[in-house]
């Protein structure tokens, strides 16, 4: 019991199995990609009941992050579209009570209402860009 095989059904055969091939190795290789092999971390937690507000914290963000900080060219060239307003932050590096091109760090201040006392909150409010931050180890 022979049977005959087309040309066309033996290169049809041949590239759908060349093609399962290809995309098993593929999709494993992916898969091996994906998998989180280092060993740091991948998220800090803040315990904020620790935290009196001193601003220690951004001071040591400033210090150890201020060669990453922009030094822009004046006149800003145009802005497209040119309903996006350009906001020159150059001349208000000194601003610490929000987050700016050259603060990654604030203390935010808020008030809370538990248990019906009033208490106050203060947050430090990060930029999360630090794979290992200063502001965590004070």
């Amino acid at each position: 019991m022979t049977s005959k095989i087309s040309r066309r059904a033996f290169l049809k055969g041949s590239i759908t199995a060349a093609g399962s091939v290809v995309a098993t190795t593929g999709i494993a290789k992916a898969a091996k990609s994906i998998t989180h092999t280092k060993k740091e971390p991948l998220a800090t937690l803040l315990d904020i009941s620790k935290c009196i507000g001193c601003e220690e914290c951004v001071f040591a963000c400033k210090e150890s992050n201020a060669n990453k900080y922009p030094n822009p060219k004046k006149p800003f060239p145009k802005m497209y579209p040119t309903r996006v307003p350009v906001e020159d932050w150059s001349d208000k590096r000194d601003v610490t009570d929000r987050l700016t091109p050259y603060n990654w760090l604030f203390i935010q201040h808020a008030s809370a209402t538990v248990n019906g006392e009033e208490i106050e909150l203060t947050i430090p409010r990060r930029c999360m860009h630090c794979d290992n931050p200063p502001c965590v180890k004070l």
